[in-house]
């Protein structure tokens, strides 16, 4: 309920939580100067906005004892704009905050401790901007913290410590920090007791669960971390050397289905004498047995350990897990799946009685196993799960979406159009390279050194094309960096107050808070 300020003398109603009225001063009058028994009193040492303890009166003799603060209306004049707020509103919502102190002193130590004192409106006045004291007048009648859009985050970030209200108030809506938060929210992360109620191995399967989802930082989720990322490079090692032509021995098959399969025993492929040479094959003209080179063996007793573990490990996750849904469909799990997919679908075949050779007869199979050969390189995002770095780029790609898009739009249009000029240049011109508007596609996007325009013309369009180019590539680029800057100092200042919460004395205990920082990025 608002009412005009110069009606000093109505009574309050206790029922009404909250009042807000605003009051334009004269000019003429001197009503901001301080009242003449202020003038002649020494500064306050508490000038330090960010020193919000050191401005906060702890002597026992400055609260009330004998009042119920929760039956009056506490008055502020906010520069110049008065408030009425119900103290029982503020006791709720911020006890501790700079206002929920002021209600518990008694009306000396107030006058002593605010800005000054307006005796015709018993009102506390405070020489703070009145605007963005607004969104913490609303924290106080509704509990929830915003920040209009108008107002500078930075500047509201130093309101919010002067009058003590924690950050962490604000509104999902609003918080920079619920948007890139690494530590996901309690329900969907850390899960509590709850939500094993009634599941066989309740308390196994939690502790498992904080184990192997990493809200436990205990020794056992560094073992099972150290593990789990061994046999990631392990599986990624593998299949990088299993590639390399002399870690690879030869093989020989044949085409013919009642032939039996030899496997070869001369060490190196011939290269002469009627022989057929390639990367991967070695094939005698006019013979039906071929020879392919094909991974040593050991890389597939490597291959096959890894994924029995990976297999071992999802499983286990998923038995813990008390939402099997959700965990299904969380990215890292999806990647998890991905990567044990190629060995699973192989066992199935085998249970089916293709196995071997018989692959190669039925050829959707034989291409199937190829695909999801290939997906073995996804298990290097299993990474991400273990990695703060690789997680904070991830954010970074997530909060960069708007610019990425911005990008995709500008970089096709530019395609489009430089293609298609030095295309209708070049493609009269002999031996030329453009062919088509797609085959010019290729030359603005990968090929501008490769692929010449011979026209001075077609030449004047390349060079366009290169600087278009630089300009579309630079601005993002500095936008993701400033992005990720700003996503790794939320993620330490989360880790810091989350440590600090813990502990409580951050400086008795701030070797180990930077080796919590050094770990966590």
């Amino acid at each position: 309920m608002a009412s005009n300020s110069s009606d000093s003398n109505a009574v309050d109603d206790p029922g009404t939580s909250v009042e807000m009225v605003h009051h334009h001063f004269n000019p003429h009058e001197p009503i901001l100067e301080e009242p003449p028994e202020l003038l002649d009193k020494p500064l306050k040492p508490f000038t330090d906005p960010e020193d919000v303890e050191a401005r906060m009166p702890t002597e026992k003799s400055s609260f009330k004892s004998s009042i119920k603060v929760e039956d009056i209306i506490l008055r502020l004049n906010i520069g110049g704009s008065s408030y009425r707020i119900r103290t029982r509103s503020i006791l709720k919502y911020g006890p501790n905050t700079l206002l929920g102190r002021l209600c518990r002193m008694d009306h000396e130590h107030r006058r002593q401790w605010a800005d000054g004192y307006f005796e015709d409106s018993d009102e506390y006045f405070f020489e703070r901007v009145p605007r963005y004291f607004d969104p913490i007048y609303d924290f106080y009648a509704a509990g929830k913290l915003h920040v209009p859009k108008d107002l500078c985050f930075e500047k509201f970030m130093a309101e919010l410590r002067f009058w003590a209200v924690s950050k962490a108030k604000m509104d999902e809506c609003c918080s920079p920090f619920a948007q890139y938060c690494i530590m996901r929210k309690m329900p969907a992360d850390q899960p509590e007791k709850d939500h094993f109620i009634g599941l066989r191995c309740a308390k196994i399967r939690r502790r498992l669960w904080l184990i192997l989802e990493g809200h436990s930082h205990s020794r056992w989720w560094k073992l099972f971390e150290i593990t789990s990322t061994s046999f990631v490079v392990l599986s990624i090692a593998a299949l990088i050397l299993g590639s390399i032509p002399e870690f690879q021995v030869p093989e020989t098959r044949s085409s013919n289905p009642h032939a039996t399969v030899i496997p070869a025993t001369f060490p190196t492929y011939p290269k002469v004498n009627g022989y057929t040479v390639s990367t991967t094959t070695v094939v005698k003209d006019g013979d039906e047995p071929r020879v392919e080179m094909v991974e040593h063996p050991i890389f597939n007793y490597v291959e096959n350990i890894c994924v029995v573990y990976f297999t071992f490990e999802y499983l286990l996750r998923l038995w813990v897990a008390p939402k099997k849904l959700g965990f299904v469909k969380e990215f890292l799990n999806i990647i998890d799946l991905l990567a044990i997919m190629p060995f699973m679908f192989e066992v199935i075949l085998i249970l089916v009685g293709i196995s071997g050779d018989n692959v190669r007869k039925v050829r959707w199979a034989f291409l199937t196993v190829r695909l999801l050969r290939v997906l073995r390189v996804v298990r290097i995002a299993k990474l991400g799960r273990f990695s703060p770095g690789l997680a904070n780029f991830a954010l970074t790609l997530r909060k960069s979406k708007k610019q990425m898009q911005m990008v995709a739009i500008v970089l096709l249009t530019v395609i489009i159009f430089f293609s298609t000029l030095v295309y209708f240049l070049e493609k009269d011109e002999p031996n030329t390279q453009f062919t088509s508007i797609p085959a010019a596609f290729w030359w603005c996007l990968f090929s501008q050194t490769k692929w010449v325009p011979q026209t001075a013309a077609g030449k004047l369009v390349g060079g366009g094309a290169i600087i278009c180019g630089v300009m579309v590539l630079a601005l993002p680029i500095t936008i993701m960096v400033s992005n990720f800057m700003q996503i790794v100092k939320l993620r330490e200042e989360k880790v810091i107050k989350k440590y600090a919460q813990q502990h409580g004395d951050q400086g008795k205990h701030r070797k180990k808070m930077n080796g919590m920082l050094k770990t966590n990025f």
